[in-house]
């Protein structure tokens, strides 16, 4: 059997992620490390100045570990540390609660957990939902049960992954097939509102002051000078281009998108070295 490494951004305790170990136990041999707690929206962050710990978690259906950090770094730890002596077949990262297609998938701790494992030679795959529902989770699931029966990612290039997003879908209406697309480059309409209230990474409340005897802002209760707080609003352009990944999932399509950590515009590559050779 196949030995996969599952892992995701909602942290240890999300539903998607257990309900992805069972399914993936029925078809290999699976193992677990994510996130303690939700690391949503991190990116490739990493850890390097502090600390990492981690402990085994509870009421998964095969050896599952927590770190406290962020996706990436429970890649990393886990290739190097954790499971070092392990040479797994298959990453997979999810089953994410909001889709990570086009420019989201630069945001996404979910995406950058795949491309940690691929940057480590492990071919990868990022797996998220446009919209949380049971169907669209059973789709998913299904689809990932046959991806590695099949060993489909077996002939993944070096260094790369896939990045699959499962479309609003329902009974009612269905998910109408899996296509293979480019990533959308469509950005946000991103803007800031000033909030109410102050709430931290978390989503609790948290009063942020100004230290009166610092550079820096600070959660010090002695200060009295509370600084506005500012939350992020937006939603992808409307302007989506032809058969990428946003189009097909508006098409009520799953998008297949395969990526590569290979960050070299080769175009400009090409005119540069032509702008030297004058």
């Amino acid at each position: 059997m196949n030995d996969v490494l599952i892992t995701n951004d909602d942290g240890i305790e999300a539903s998607n992620l257990i309900a992805l170990a069972k399914a993936a136990c029925e078809c290999a041999n699976v193992k677990v490390v994510a996130p303690q707690n939700e690391q949503s929206g991190v990116g490739h962050g990493f850890s390097f100045y502090r600390s990492l710990h981690y402990a085994p978690a509870k009421d998964f259906p095969c050896e599952a570990f927590w770190v406290d950090g962020t996706p990436a770094d429970c890649m990393k730890f886990a290739l190097t540390h954790i499971y070092k002596d392990i040479n797994f077949d298959l990453v997979i990262s999810g089953v994410n609660n909001g889709d990570n297609a086009g420019v989201a998938s630069f945001y996404s701790g979910t995406v950058a957990a795949a491309r940690e494992a691929a940057l480590w030679g492990v071919p990868a795959i990022a797996v998220s939902l446009q919209k949380q529902s049971d169907y669209a989770l059973s789709y998913a699931l299904k689809w990932v049960q046959d991806t590695i029966k099949r060993r489909s990612f077996a002939g993944m290039p070096k260094q790369s992954l896939w990045n699959f997003n499962v479309p609003n879908c329902s009974p009612e209406k269905p998910c109408k097939g899996v296509r293979v697309s480019k990533t959308s480059t469509a950005m946000f309409n991103d803007y800031y509102v000033e909030a109410e209230k102050s709430k931290d990474y978390l989503g609790e409340e948290t009063t942020y002051l100004l230290n009166a005897d610092s550079k820096i802002g600070s959660t010090q209760k002695d200060s009295k000078t509370q600084l506005k707080a500012y939350n992020l609003v937006g939603n992808k352009t409307a302007d989506l281009a032809y058969e990428t990944d946003d189009w097909w999932l508006a098409q009520g399509y799953a998008s297949l998108s395969p990526q590569t950590v290979d960050l070299t515009d080769k175009e400009e590559f090409k005119r540069l070295m032509d702008y030297e050779s004058v």
